[in-house]
């Protein structure tokens, strides 16, 4: 009766169609009304697209950079989107959201856009500069990613210390900003941000640049910060080039995934980034030529296809 058992189910395993035998992946992207959850849920229908018998990625709504990479360390996602930031943060354990342990099992896989400080209140708003944040309430995101912490510890070295933090997502931020809630909020975005462009609909923003000696404080203070220009006409409000900082995204992986099918991923982004474009506009810089942007050690899959297309990766990026 056991090989009868055993013969009907094999039988039946083998008449299901090739796709129901596809590997399943988890993909963290962010809140919703934010980039990081239109740019993940793309990537995972458009790794689904190109691969439809091989793999099923399911795109998961978390609390952004800090979460994803809390869930690719603990085994629960495969993917996730990311800042240079929260990177840093996972590797040094520092962070309160790392819980003292540093990061071992997340690797890179490609570069996806430089994100530029986005710092914004209503016209009608008494914080016309960083400094004004000193006493008012603000929003800095959801509370534990890399931007909230890091905020949290410079601002008052600048003299800019809120009086009371806001925490949440940053589409809800935009509303908290658009009642008069808070006084202010910042994020990192390659603009247009679509909750800010939402809000721009109905209200009057105002839009605040650095001083060069901010600039300098921020660069100075993190290696993953870097001097940069909000363009005039990012949004309604911005009526001139505004001095502000960035900071790179990038896509993860887990490091348990196999060389083959990160390798086989990997060529696939790369090789249709017109495809990514239509995602988000900002993933034009999902390139080669930003591949060793990474401030953590690159997937073994990863690192195969960038050495076949003559790119040479440093001791850095390699696990």
């Amino acid at each position: 009766m056991k090989k009868i058992a055993l013969a009907v189910v094999a039988a039946s395993l083998l008449s299901l169609p090739l796709s129901a035998a596809a590997k399943r992946f988890t993909f963290g992207t962010g809140s919703s009304g934010g980039n990081f959850y239109v740019v993940g849920a793309g990537l995972a229908n458009t790794i689904n697209n190109l691969f439809p018998k091989r793999f099923t990625v399911t795109a998961e709504e978390t609390g952004g950079g800090t979460a994803n990479l809390s869930l690719i360390e603990a085994g629960e996602a495969d993917f996730g989107i990311v800042m240079a930031s929260s990177i840093e943060q996972g590797l040094d354990g520092t962070a309160a959201w790392a819980k003292g342990k540093k990061m071992k099992n997340v690797r890179g896989l490609i570069p996806l856009y430089p994100s530029l400080l986005t710092v914004y209140s209503l016209d009608s708003s008494p914080v016309k500069s960083l400094r004004d944040f000193k006493g008012r309430k603000i929003g800095l995101g959801s509370k534990g990613a890399a931007m909230d912490n890091v905020f949290r510890a410079l601002l008052p070295k600048l003299d800019a210390n809120p009086g009371e933090i806001f925490n949440d997502g940053h589409g809800a931020t935009a509303t908290a900003v658009s009642n008069g809630t808070i006084d202010a909020a910042l994020l990192f975005s390659l603009p247009p941000f679509p909750a800010i462009a939402q809000l721009e609909a109905s209200k009057n923003l105002r839009f605040i640049g650095l001083t060069k000696e901010e600039q300098k404080f921020f660069t100075d203070a993190h290696g993953f910060y870097k001097a940069a220009t909000l363009p005039k006409g990012s949004y309604k409000g911005v009526s001139e080039d505004l001095p502000v900082i960035s900071e790179w995204n990038f896509a993860v992986v887990s490091a348990k995934l196999s060389e083959k099918d990160v390798y086989d991923i990997a060529k696939a982004l790369f090789e249709n980034n017109p495809a990514l474009v239509q995602i988000y506009k900002g993933l034009s810089y999902a390139t080669t030529d930003n591949a060793l942007a990474f401030n953590l050690p690159l997937h073994p899959g990863v690192i195969k296809y960038l050495e076949e297309k003559g790119i040479k990766v440093p001791k850095e990026l390699r696990p």
